[in-house]
């Protein structure tokens, strides 16, 4: 039998939100990566990880890349979750080339990556995302129009706006594979 866990680290709650459907339509165990301990994965053998994208990181990472030696012979899945848009091929190329920073080689091959778009309030973020955004706001301003990605473009056309763009049928794929195993 295919014992599945959930691990998801979510700051803002978009990531906590995937997690708890993918949870639900798995019928499986969710934890906050925050509060597991060393052995808490034993019983395991799929383990989903998930975590939000923050200036090129994602949140919680960590969990999986130090455990990844104690983790082979499973079936392990990453998921990401951002404001950038996975089905436009220069976010999801930008969203890789952070992973190729993030994860050797040998984990690359080894761990099923699903990418989700998120949400963000402004008026929600702490004070060092908020600077963050702003800074780059100001950057992206000073462009030509004609020069921004679309990535680009949208962030400055919501920047200081509530936005939501998650999705719980983006979750699909990542189930029906999860489902092969």
């Amino acid at each position: 039998m295919n014992k599945i866990v959930v691990v998801f680290q979510s700051k803002y709650g978009a990531t906590r939100k995937y997690a708890e459907w993918i949870a639900k339509e798995l019928s499986c165990d969710l934890l906050d990566g925050r509060t597991i301990k060393a052995g808490d994965l034993t019983p395991y053998n799929t383990i989903i990880f998930g975590g939000g994208i923050y200036a090129g990181s994602v949140n919680g990472i960590k969990r999986l890349t130090k455990n990844f030696s104690s983790l082979t012979g499973r079936n392990l899945v990453l998921f990401t979750c951002g404001l950038a848009d996975p089905s436009n091929a220069s976010s999801r190329e930008q969203i890789e080339k952070s992973l190729e920073k993030l994860l050797s080689s040998d984990m690359r091959k080894k761990v099923r990556r699903f990418y989700f778009r998120g949400a963000m309030d402004y008026s929600k973020l702490c004070l060092m995302h908020r600077g963050m955004m702003t800074m780059v706001c100001k950057v992206l301003a000073k462009k030509a129009p004609n020069s921004l990605a679309d990535e680009e473009k949208e962030m400055l056309a919501n920047y200081g706006k509530a936005v939501d763009f998650t999705n719980r049928e983006a979750i699909l794929p990542l189930i029906n594979d999860i489902r092969g195993f």
